[in-house]
């Protein structure tokens, strides 16, 4: 028995693919809403001794650089253009976020000519990811089935039958 419909459904299954770019970003920072919260929540609660509120009005949701259109990926972190002038002097969050949520081990600091003894880590991503996983999986599901499903029948709708 030969197979027909083969060549409408590839070229069918091509446009599409066209089309799944916007919808995946959309879906993808609706998804990540949820995180990017708890993230600004967890910042904005970090016991620091120069507190300033720049790491968490920082955070946003991005596209990590260099991802194809067809598989992206988003992340939530600090906006690496973001800066604020605070009491403390300039504040750039993207230089410094990792330090908080890490820690720091002993180092010489040659400017000073001292010995730092270290920061204690304060996580603040890693909790907003665990505790919202489950929910941003859900809402990225719940949303882009449909999404998809209306750019097939649009794109259904312009092929010859």
């Amino acid at each position: 028995m030969p197979v027909r419909g083969d060549k409408e459904t590839a070229r069918a299954l091509r446009a599409l693919s066209q089309q799944v770019a916007v919808p995946l970003g959309v879906t993808s920072r609706f998804a990540l809403q949820p995180t990017l919260k708890a993230a600004r929540a967890n910042a904005k609660a970090l016991p620091l001794k120069e507190s300033t509120g720049t790491l968490a009005a920082s955070l946003v949701i991005r596209q990590k650089p260099r991802t194809s259109k067809l598989n992206p990926t988003f992340q939530v972190g600090p906006n690496a253009g973001f800066q604020r002038n605070t009491e403390f002097g300039p504040r750039r969050p993207v230089k410094y976020a990792h330090l908080v949520e890490f820690g720091t081990a002993p180092h010489y600091q040659p400017g000073r000519g001292v010995v730092h003894p270290g920061s204690a880590p304060h996580p603040f991503m890693a909790p907003a990811y665990y505790s919202t996983r489950d929910q941003v999986v859900k809402r990225f599901g719940d949303k882009i089935g449909p999404e998809m499903e209306k750019r097939a029948a649009k794109l259904a709708a312009k092929l010859p039958k």
